[in-house]
């Protein structure tokens, strides 16, 4: 309803194609980031002393990793691809107009051996994963070499939900599951999913505070002014987005305040899986937004101009 409502009555040129490309992007980069920082932040510290444990839950995590990395060479090929499209260019040309996209893929393949070769599991894990972890910040910060504040803004504020939200996916999928499975004994399960937790809250509100902080920064630079929150179709729509995110943010800190002070056990473990996959399918809804909404023309742009 909100991609039609946005299509119908806003001026802008996009289809649904754009902000499947929005989206894809964003899903990718989110299943780059999370699985390397669920493996160096959370599972590592968590699993230290089951060893078979912690090769099952990094190869899983890999996995994701390798969907991310495919997911964002898919979005570079829909950039060229539109790119050759709208501007009559040949191939060659898509790529040489824009450089950044040559580097990111070769980044993002770099990632997806990486990954690939932790989910295989040839070699040496962490070695590997380095790897993964080095070229995983390369694709996220990547465009941080310029002086206009919204390249800035972006990739940083992409990054920090990345790490909340991404992380939280691979924890859920890869972590608690692996935790509450036979790789671990009955007593053990408890107390490695709260050890995984209490890390993931540390890094969860870290990150919240950064979106906050680019969020409302990005919001001024495309809004403008107040008003424009209630009388443009691009304001509206960042209502939606604002109020979606509001129940992530509580989820999160229901999850946090509620849920994690009563973990230790396999049963409150599996309640806490519950209630944070809620808050991931809110989170998913919220990208949706998202890619329609940096598809809208922004009225603090008209006013730049």
């Amino acid at each position: 309803m909100i991609l039609a409502h946005a299509l119908l009555f806003a001026d802008a040129d996009f289809t649904v194609v754009d902000v499947a490309h929005e989206y894809v992007s964003f899903v990718g980069t989110f299943f780059i980031v999370g699985p390397a920082a669920f493996y160096f932040l959370l599972l590592r510290p968590a699993f230290r002393r089951n060893w078979d444990a912690m090769r099952v839950a990094g190869r899983s995590a890999a996995r994701i990793g390798v969907v991310g990395a495919l997911l964002r060479l898919l979005s570079i090929g829909m950039s060229v691809s539109t790119a050759m499209t709208q501007k009559e260019l040949s191939l060659v040309e898509a790529l040489t107009r824009r450089p950044s996209l040559v580097v990111g893929e070769i980044v993002t393949l770099i990632a997806l051996i990486a990954f690939a070769s932790a989910a295989a599991a040839y070699g040496d894990a962490l070695a590997t994963w380095a790897v993964a972890g080095v070229a995983t910040l390369v694709i996220a910060f990547r465009g941080l070499i310029t002086t206009d504040i919204e390249d800035v803004v972006n990739p940083i504020h992409v990054f920090a939900a990345s790490m909340w939200i991404g992380t939280l996916f691979v924890m859920v999928t890869s972590g608690i599951t692996t935790a509450l499975s036979g790789a671990f004994a009955t007593s053990d399960r408890g107390p490695a999913v709260a050890t995984m937790v209490n890390r993931f809250s540390t890094l969860a509100l870290w990150s919240a505070g950064v979106l906050v902080l680019t969020g409302v920064t990005t919001a001024y630079l495309h809004l403008r002014k107040l008003s424009a929150l209630w009388t443009s179709v691009y304001g509206e729509t960042l209502i939606v987005k604002l109020c979606l995110v509001v129940v992530v943010f509580w989820l999160g800190a229901y999850n946090n305040w509620r849920m994690k002070p009563a973990l230790g056990t396999e049963e409150s473990a599996r309640r806490l899986n519950r209630t944070a996959t809620y808050e991931i399918a809110v989170a998913a809804i919220v990208l949706i937004v998202t890619a329609v909404l940096v598809n809208l023309p922004a009225p603090g742009e008209h006013m730049a101009h």
